[in-house]
């Protein structure tokens, strides 16, 4: 946005130096561990969601319920950089579909009382993933599961770990991980240094406009009494302004490089060579929309798109001014100076 560079630019190997460790970084600080840690707490949610179904009992149904929640952490903070294998072979809609359908999902239960993992690998999307099982552990008492709903608690649980452990696989050694930061080499699907840090760059775009203009405004609606809540993300749990948050919070991480209490070079590292005032204009936007999210308070998503609108509006309105920050800046600043 801004063009004022009160530093004197750096000459271009000190730019490709910090081009070639934001691509390294992306990797080996955020990317790798950031899906070692998805794989760990899937394990852990379906671990949980096993005990339930040994012994549905309400103390393992909240153990479920907090370990389906701490993996969406991660995932949700994942979705910052939709990049790669998750995009390529559809993990995110195999996961992560939203509204559920409850109706099909009760027609499934009779038709399928047995169902498995591999099963649900030919059912539509919105009958796997997260939101069904977020549905069966949050709608259903511990003492009332059928023996149905337990098998398909157990499928979705299985089939979620399995997807993120190959998503893990897909960025390790030979994989995606390589692909990005050795760029214009055989193999890579990009080109140059510039394409790969563009594909970052585009990705924070891209989950603004997810939070910005369709997982918030689309149960919204433009009035009151067009506001929908069964279009929320996550209903059943009112995770919704948290699963938003950390998308933001994804983003930010991607941006800085930033995961986990460790911190790499980054594109914030490439902007600050020659226009110190843009990374603090771009970091400021991020630092208010993920504030904004603390305006509501206690109040649930679900409710907060009837009664606390004006809250709700002025998160968006944070959000959009992020986007316009990350395409009207960063990614002419990577156009402008990345020459590799």
């Amino acid at each position: 946005m801004s063009c004022s560079k009160s530093d004197s630019p750096s000459t271009n190997q000190d730019i490709q130096t910090v081009e070639t460790a934001a691509l390294s970084d992306f990797v080996s600080v955020l990317g790798n561990p950031l899906y070692s840690d998805f794989t760990s707490e899937a394990t852990t949610l379906d671990n949980a969601v096993k005990a339930l179904i040994a012994d549905p009992t309400e103390a393992n149904q909240q153990a479920a319920q907090a370990a389906w929640k701490t993996v969406r952490v991660v995932w949700e903070q994942s979705e910052g950089f939709l990049i790669g294998p998750v995009e390529d072979n559809n993990y995110d809609p195999n996961m992560d579909t939203w509204p559920t359908d409850r109706i099909a999902i009760n027609n499934l239960l009779a038709a399928h009382s047995d169902i498995t993992s591999d099963e649900l690998n030919n059912t539509d999307d919105a009958l796997k993933g997260f939101h069904p099982l977020e549905y069966l552990l949050w709608e259903t008492k511990p003492a009332d599961y059928t023996d149905a709903e337990k098998n398909y608690m157990a499928a979705l649980s299985e089939n979620i770990l399995i997807n993120v452990k190959a998503l893990q696989e897909s960025w390790t050694t030979g994989g995606f991980g390589d692909e990005i930061s050795n760029p214009g080499t055989s193999g890579s699907r990009y080109n140059s240094k510039e394409e790969a840090l563009e594909a970052v760059a585009n990705a924070l775009i891209d989950i603004c406009n997810e939070v910005g203009e369709s997982k918030m405004p689309d149960p919204f609606g433009d009035t009151q009494a067009a506001a929908d809540s069964t279009k929320t993300e996550s209903p059943y749990s009112h995770n919704s302004i948290i699963d938003f948050k950390n998308n933001i919070q994804g983003a930010y991480n991607s941006y800085t490089c930033s995961y986990g209490g460790k911190t790499g070079t980054s594109l914030s590292s490439l902007v600050q060579i020659n226009n110190k005032n843009l990374d603090t204009q771009i970091k400021t936007a991020f630092e208010n929309a993920i504030k904004s999210f603390d305006g509501f308070g206690d109040v649930t998503f679900e409710k907060a798109i009837y009664n606390n609108r004006t809250t709700v509006q002025t998160v968006i309105d944070q959000v959009a001014t992020l986007k316009s920050q990350v395409e009207n800046g960063l990614i002419p600043y990577i156009q402008q100076y990345v020459k590799d």
